[in-house]
């Protein structure tokens, strides 16, 4: 599976903090901060996981073709839609870590 992640977070310093720990653990990382952006990364590339801000996902077409390689980023750790795992904000670094290499497996 890849290792290409996409970090799609509205917040730009919970998106770049994100993207470091992930490029140091050997992870292409692109960042997109608006659903313009995300759309445009999933539409071209193939992500081995999506990092997804809970606020960006009614803004997403097709996202429910990816929700199996979807992490939610959520103020709350509950959520009705079909992903991968959803993460509280603020993130647990090490949760975030093994989430990430669980799902690129």
């Amino acid at each position: 599976m890849s290792r290409k992640v996409l970090v799609a977070d509205l917040d730009e310093v919970v998106a770049a903090l994100i993207s470091h720990i992930l490029s140091r653990q050997g992870y292409s990382v692109d960042v997109a901060l608006t659903a313009q952006t995300a759309a445009a990364c999933l539409s071209q590339w193939d992500y081995g996981a999506i990092l997804l801000d809970s606020r960006l996902i009614s803004a997403l077409d097709g996202f429910s073709d990816r929700t199996s390689r979807t992490i939610l980023l959520s103020p709350s750790v509950s959520s009705d839609l079909p992903v991968r795992a959803v993460l509280q904000k603020p993130v647990e670094l090490a949760l975030l870590i093994h989430t990430v290499d669980e799902c690129v497996k």
